[in-house]
């Protein structure tokens, strides 16, 4: 007997099948009309037709209904401990603000006078189950069309559409943005101020066009580190942390979508490696974090966690967007931005899947960790680098040196001698790191030399590794591409490295990948060029390009001066650098059946 022909209360676990699936779809709505009157009650500082209490009471409503809801149908199910494990966050979501609830109303005469009332922060606590709530439902849906064999690339592109779309419509709200004390009428972002903002920042970017520490509030400031830390990490990785925080299995279908995002080909360890992110990345920010916390000693310790939290963030997910109006110009003495602030790039910059085949290498190799669950978990068999990590390796060590030298020699040819040696290479050392699409800058690159930014153009066009934070063709792109030449001099047919044949298909979508990024490159300059029909400055327009191609956001300080057509195709760039060229194509392009013919081979003349 199929599944099918089942009875409707075996096949959906419950007494009552009917019931269970009507409360399910208004929990949805109810779910919804919540989060819109939490995020009017937010967004917008002066409510005058909507009264603050009306809103109040739908939230705690929907909060009241979730948690009858939940009741019945654990009551109605067939087996409830099987119900408390396959919805256990919306139990914790409930049994959260259930307790809350009691305990606000019992003890809150004991908080001191200066508290809230209970009706206060009953409702702050049903806001926090709402977002909660929220954000669980979107991995869920994330999860299952990942699960329904679409197309990945075009998954990874709709995935950021939608960060981007829900970023541009919170940095709107008057909230967002710092606003005049003494005016009357509050008001919010342009369209376009949010919508570059949160593109810049979904993508990890860092260019911008209004002050970040000024013009933006503290919500609209932690709305942007939001949204790098997301985009930095993807939106389809964190669906992946919670189905493997649960202890829930991946499909095969998810697996595959999921490695396309992170560029790692390792299916069957896909769980532990999005652990190892997580775990990865907390750790890293957070150290991080404690040690930017000395750059800011004139601040209150309030405002020192978060500029330093902001920091950290910013620079692990490569974003370069920065509280001070002048980025860090001027800073580049502190060990805090030559050391830690590379470090972190460094670390993002290299990719998920090599910093966790590193980890694992060094816990088989140098540890005698025997923890077992759930992030250290690895074969007892020594790990070896896979080739993958050692060419991101030394292809990234190759371009941090070389890139330290060459801006350091190409600054002395008409540069400021009277500036000392050391701090002449320690800027050169941080705008090497930093080029690698970190975005920040310890010098005014307005004042670069024309050599020096073309240098810099090259340097931005490879990017980081595949798979991290960062954008440009990548590391191993470049690396391929130098080998096949190789190749081609020595006159052999296939690529060799470290005693491994690169296959041929690898090489060919490497070439793809920077054809397909020159031709965007060229394309996006074009246009900025052409709209802003200033020819003294194209060097400066090419920069900027690249910039926002390889998701660097260095800027020469154009472009905020640059006009509405030429910001839109900075946008549009932007989003291409971040989920890549070749990606944006498949999502865009139809794939046709594989035939299994060729045709007969005949020669081109190639000069």
């Amino acid at each position: 007997m199929t599944l099918s022909h089942l009875p409707s209360r075996i096949q959906f676990q419950t007494h009552h099948p009917r019931r269970c699936r009507l409360l399910r779809r208004y929990e949805i709505l109810a779910l919804i009309v919540a989060l819109i009157a939490t995020v009017i009650l937010h967004g917008l500082l002066k409510i005058t037709t909507i009264v603050h209490w009306e809103l109040g009471v739908i939230i705690f409503a929907a909060m009241l209904y979730f948690t009858l809801s939940l009741g019945f149908r654990y009551i109605w199910h067939l087996s409830r401990k099987e119900f408390l494990r396959k919805h256990a966050v919306y139990v914790f979501l409930s049994g959260f603000w259930t307790i809350s609830v009691i305990l606000i109303v019992i003890f809150q005469d004991l908080l001191p006078d200066s508290a809230p009332d209970r009706l206060l922060l009953i409702l702050g606590a049903s806001e926090f189950c709402v977002i909660l709530r929220s954000l669980y439902e979107s991995i869920l849906l994330i999860r299952r069309v990942s699960s329904r064999g679409w197309n990945p690339a075009l998954i990874v592109v709709s995935s950021f559409l939608v960060l981007i779309s829900v970023g541009t419509i919170l940095l709107m709200f008057p909230s967002a943005r710092v606003q005049d004390p003494t005016s009357v009428n509050t008001e919010g972002a342009p369209f376009l101020t949010a919508l570059f903002t949160s593109t810049s920042a979904s993508c990890v970017t860092g260019l911008i066009i209004v002050p970040t520490g000024t013009y933006w509030s503290r919500t609209g400031q932690t709305i942007i580190m939001f949204l790098f830390q997301i985009g930095g990490l993807g939106i389809l990785t964190f669906g992946a942390f919670f189905a493997a925080a649960f202890g829930r299995s991946m499909q095969i279908r998810e697996s595959v979508t999921f490695g396309e995002m992170l560029e790692s080909h390792q299916r069957g360890d896909m769980r532990r490696l999005l652990l190892a992110i997580l775990g990865i990345t907390i750790f890293t920010e957070l150290a991080g974090a404690v040690c930017l916390s000395g750059l800011w000693p004139e601040h209150p310790w309030q405002e020192r966690i978060f500029f330093s939290l902001f920091h950290s963030i910013s620079a692990y997910c490569n974003a370069g967007f920065s509280l001070m109006d002048d980025n860090l110009l001027g800073m580049g003495h502190h060990w805090q931005v030559w050391g830690v602030m590379p470090a972190l790039i460094i670390i993002g910059g290299l990719g998920f899947a090599v910093n966790y085949n590193f980890m694992l290498y060094g816990i088989t190799h140098f540890s005698n960790l025997t923890v077992r669950k759930p992030l250290f978990h690895h074969p007892t068999q020594k790990v070896r680098l896979t080739i993958s990590s050692r060419l991101v390796f030394f292809t990234t060590l190759f371009l941090l040196l070389g890139g330290t030298i060459g801006i350091y020699f190409l600054e002395s040819i008409h540069g400021n001698h009277e500036i000392p040696f050391w701090e002449r290479l320690n800027q050169a050392w941080f705008q090497s790191v930093t080029m690698r699409t970190a975005g920040f800058n310890t010098v005014d690159l307005g004042e670069f030399q024309p050599q020096s930014k073309l240098f810099s153009v090259l340097l931005m066009f490879v990017g980081a590794s595949p798979g991290s934070t960062g954008g440009g063709v990548k590391t191993t792109v470049f690396a391929l591409s130098i080998l096949s030449v190789w190749a081609l001099l020595k006159g052999r047919d296939r690529v060799e490295i470290m005693g491994r044949t690169i296959p041929p298909a690898l090489i060919h979508r490497s070439l793809t990948i920077i054809s397909l990024g020159i031709l965007v490159l060229m394309t996006s300059t074009l246009l900025v060029v052409l709209f802003e029909n200033r020819q003294d400055i194209f060097l400066d327009h090419l920069f900027e390009t690249t910039s926002a191609f390889a998701t660097v956001g260095v800027s020469t300080g154009i472009t905020a001066k640059l006009t509405t057509p030429s910001h839109w195709v900075i946008i549009f760039t932007m989003l291409i650098g971040r989920v890549g060229p070749l990606t944006a194509l498949i999502a865009l392009s139809n794939r046709g059946p594989s035939y299994r013919y060729r045709y007969p081979d005949e020669n081109v003349n190639l000069g």
